[in-house]
């Protein structure tokens, strides 16, 4: 396991814990739960904080994780420009899943693979399907990605991951302007 698959297993692990004490907190009865849940979140959140740290520190692969990142956002702008081509094809949304918006996850997925196997390059497809709609939104924030860490560098494996959690909440904010708008 890389660090950065340890950091976002620690991270996941202290959620799961604040859900239990929030829970343990609810019932008298349940007390001692309530104290042994407690101390597991202080190990954990003083495990994520020495990670923190080392992750903090300058790295030599750690742009290997910006160029793995731009694979991803080429993989990407090379599908939909080859969907383009066809003229009468759209991005799926579903991706062949029932699920709309399906497609947004698999993007944030190819970029978070690239992230925690630190540098790893998925393959990147994205079908497509003859449902009409705006996609421009998508292919904007994936060249600005692009253009904005081909004029970067990471010296350290904290600054891709908060470069991730940038893409995430950008991916995130047009996912909400497509359910507001009905085409998710």
């Amino acid at each position: 396991m890389t660090s950065i698959e340890t950091y976002y297993e620690l991270l996941h692990k202290i959620q799961i814990s604040n859900f239990m004490i929030g829970i343990h907190a609810k019932h008298p009865d349940e007390q001692e739960d309530l104290a042994k849940e407690k101390e597991n979140n202080k190990i954990l959140t003083t495990e994520l904080e020495t990670l923190q740290k080392t992750l903090a520190q300058e790295s030599a692969n750690a742009d290997e994780i910006r160029t793995a990142l731009i694979h991803v956002a080429n993989g990407v702008l090379s599908s939909l420009t080859k969907i383009k081509k066809w003229g009468v094809y759209y991005p799926d949304l579903s991706q062949g899943m029932v699920v709309p918006g399906y497609l947004f996850g698999k993007i944030l997925n190819d970029f978070k693979i690239a992230l925690k196997y630190e540098g790893g390059l998925p393959v990147v497809e994205i079908y497509m399907s003859q449902i009409k709609w705006d996609y421009e939104p998508l292919q904007s924030l994936i060249q600005n990605i692009r253009e904005e860490l081909l004029n970067s560098s990471f010296s350290t494996k904290m600054e891709a991951i908060d470069y991730y959690e940038q893409i995430r909440g950008s991916v995130l904010t047009i996912v909400d302007d497509f359910r507001k708008q009905g085409i998710i």
